[in-house]
């Protein structure tokens, strides 16, 4: 896109804050990896190498027991009951993960605190992608039918498809 994601507006609101907005309606205490982007929520800094050491950072500064819900920025259209549903699903799962198409949203998910530390050690042992921290935890797939609310905005084309849903009359 050129430039960071966080800042970029949907709707006349910047991602950073939509997603902080929806953390808020299911989540406490809410952390925002990298500047904290207009979120009012506590920064914490990000490595900037790569997804899963994002993951493990921002897992790590939250100081709980509970489960984590991640929420990447770029998803604008993702709702609280998307969030909700992944938390009752985790269940004794590492992560409960929505799949569209037949695709993982590893950057969409709840995860219990033991991925923080499987997570760890795949970033001691050179790993970047939550792909691999998939691969190395009981894992709950939750089909979502509603493919749209998991759109992500890595383009402009994909930008316009999301204003455009948000555009469409209810």
């Amino acid at each position: 896109m050129g430039r960071d994601k966080a800042s970029i507006e949907v709707g006349g609101v910047p991602l950073a804050v939509r997603a902080a907005t929806v953390l808020r309606d299911v989540a406490y205490p809410v952390r925002v990896v990298g500047p904290e982007a207009g979120t009012g929520l506590e920064p914490v800094g990000d490595p900037r190498e790569g997804p899963l050491v994002a993951f493990v950072h921002g897992a790590r500064a939250l100081r709980t027991d509970r489960p984590i819900l991640l929420l990447a920025c770029d998803m604008p259209l993702v709702e609280p009951a998307l969030l909700r549903h992944l938390v009752v699903s985790l269940g004794d799962a590492d992560a409960a993960v929505p799949v569209t198409d037949g695709r993982d949203q590893p950057l969409c998910a709840c995860y219990a605190r033991r991925a923080t530390e499987v997570g760890a050690q795949l970033v001691e042992d050179g790993e970047r992608s939550m792909t691999a921290l998939l691969r190395a935890l009981e894992v709950a797939r939750i089909d979502w039918a509603q493919r749209s609310a998991l759109l992500d905005v890595d383009t402009p084309s994909e930008l316009a498809a999301v204003e455009a849903i948000l555009d469409a009359p209810a």
